[in-house]
């Protein structure tokens, strides 16, 4: 026999565990006021015990148990199993024999909260009367604990009834509040209580918030020395009516160059804020993580604040190879000094040299356009045409950034010409053999010219009004780099003698484009 005591569930039964080798029969508890003499007489019985619903691992008393009076109750039972056996177990366990209190509909003495307004009182009549004969008790000294479903029910708020039998709390709103549930704490007043189970008419004191600001005392564009620093000054301001009022005790969100990441400034007693800024760029603010509840988030749109610091810059990986085009395909990355600059807004500018000294500007490419890496620019170019010989990358600097330039990066890839490749013919008749001739050349670094021997040479046809190439034939050169093909003329069209590069070391070349008729 043990765990004698209130049914968890309904706090007027009883609750015991009872059991043995055989199965038990029947259960009788004997109540008797704590304290009191033990010849006195019995206050009660309970006999009608079944099987506890939700876990069955214990008893319950079917109905709940009526006694002559409020109060604490020793508890003895006698427990009589399947074989007749009984088996008496003095004072076993204790029960509490509770008054009921009732909590009525729930007011508030303010209809909102907000930033200045966050204590407010909530009150309501309770009645506390005896669960047996239903008679009124004296309220006065009872304590009920409201919750807040908000905050995951958690107690908020707790008072003790009055002598006017009413409940008074004061709350101090961490936001919207909306009060509908109680839980009785049973430990002050003259007697034990416990709440009736029936939930209160509840309360929502709505939380109103207060537009704010993030306004910049030191200035929107600041210049500092190569090296230094500046401290940005601020203050954060919410509206009360009309007037802008500092905000005390919040945390302003910056970031530099955008949103993504960031960290919080301290507000003062007067709302103002300081940022010690060491690194060039925007600095946007806003009330953005962290705030109070009673303040809305500003808008980081806001403007910036423009820190000129000039940093120096270098552009440590850069790269350049060459296409069977003949264009160089460049592709670099600059570093500057930690900051980052606006996607798609600076611009670096790619040069070219034949000697690796003398250097000619070919154009400008973005930085950090949409396809690519924040600091990466990447552009084919050519020079004159051709793109065998030096490339650079040149960042020109600004106002923040020093000037810098990438190493020099040679490139070779052996130039080649188709000669001839004119047809015999420029007017025939349809479907008859047109023929070319012509040689595949190749150039050394020293600038002579050589035959390409035994290498592919194809004759491509477009047909009049077509924009695509079709292939006709293909024959190898010979030791002196000759060619001879002929195709049918079906129609009308232009024809071409084209040389594709069999490795990586040669660029294509292709003969003059010539119109049959036909």
């Amino acid at each position: 026999m043990n765990s004698v005591g209130n049914y968890w569930h309904d706090h007027w039964k009883l609750q015991l565990v009872a059991g043995g080798p055989n199965p038990v029969a029947s259960i009788t508890a004997h109540y008797r006021l704590l304290g009191a003499p033990a010849d006195a007489p019995e206050a009660g019985t309970s006999t009608d015990f079944v099987r506890e619903p939700f876990y069955g691992s214990s008893w319950i008393t079917d109905s709940a148990v009526s006694l002559p009076q409020v109060g604490v109750y020793d508890v003895s039972v006698d427990v009589t199993d399947s074989q007749g056996n009984t088996e008496h177990f003095p004072d076993a366990g204790q029960f509490t024999y509770s008054a009921k209190v009732h909590v009525g509909a729930l007011s508030a003495s303010r209809t909102s909260v907000d930033y200045d307004h966050r204590v407010y009182t909530l009150s309501a009549a309770v009645t506390v009367t005896d669960p047996g004969t239903g008679a009124a008790l004296d309220p006065t000294g009872a304590v009920v604990a409201l919750a807040d479903p908000t905050y995951n029910g958690s107690t908020t708020a707790k008072g003790t009834v009055g002598a006017d039998g009413r409940l008074s709390v004061t709350v101090n709103a961490r936001g919207t509040s909306q009060f509908d549930q109680v839980s009785s704490e049973g430990s002050t007043a003259a007697y034990p209580y416990f709440l009736d189970g029936t939930p209160p008419t509840g309360v929502t004191v709505p939380a109103v918030q207060q537009q704010t600001r993030v306004r910049i005392l030191s200035g929107y564009d600041v210049d500092v020395p190569k090296g230094g620093h500046t401290t940005i000054r601020g203050v954060l301001e919410r509206k009360s009516g009309a007037s802008w009022l500092p905000a005390s005790g919040q945390k302003v969100w910056y970031g530099v160059g955008g949103y993504s990441d960031g960290t919080t400034a301290p507000t003062a007693a007067d709302g103002t804020f300081q940022v010690v800024a060491g690194t060039a760029g925007f600095y946007y603010f806003a009330t953005y993580w962290n705030y109070d509840p009673f303040l809305q988030s500003t808008d980081t749109n806001n403007a910036p604040v423009h820190v000129h610091i000039p940093v120096p810059t270098s552009i440590p990986r850069f790269t350049t190879t060459e296409d069977e085009f003949g264009e160089a395909l460049i592709d670099g990355h600059i570093y500057i000094g930690g900051a980052t600059f606006a996607r798609n807004t600076a611009s670096v500018q790619i040069q070219y040299s034949s000697d690796n000294k003398n250097w000619h500007k070919v154009g400008t490419t973005k930085i950090g356009r949409n396809d690519l890496n924040d600091d990466e620019f990447k552009c084919y170019a050519t020079y004159g045409g051709k793109s065998n010989g030096y490339w650079r990358a040149y960042y020109p600097g600004s106002p923040d950034m020093q000037a810098s330039y990438s190493k020099s990066v040679k490139i070779w890839r052996t130039p080649t010409k188709v000669t001839g490749g004119k047809p015999d013919h420029t007017t025939v008749h349809r479907n008859s053999v047109v023929h070319f001739g012509g040689h595949v050349h190749q150039q050394s670094t020293a600038g002579a010219w050589s035959p390409v021997k035994y290498s592919y040479a194809y004759l491509l046809f477009r047909p009049y009004k077509s924009k695509t190439w079709k292939y006709v034939t293909r024959v190898k050169t010979d030791s002196k780099g000759a060619y001879h093909l002929s195709g049918k003329a079906t129609g009308g069209g232009t024809w071409v003698v084209v040389w594709y590069t069999p490795d990586s070391k040669h660029i294509d070349s292709n003969g003059p484009e010539t119109y049959v008729h036909a």
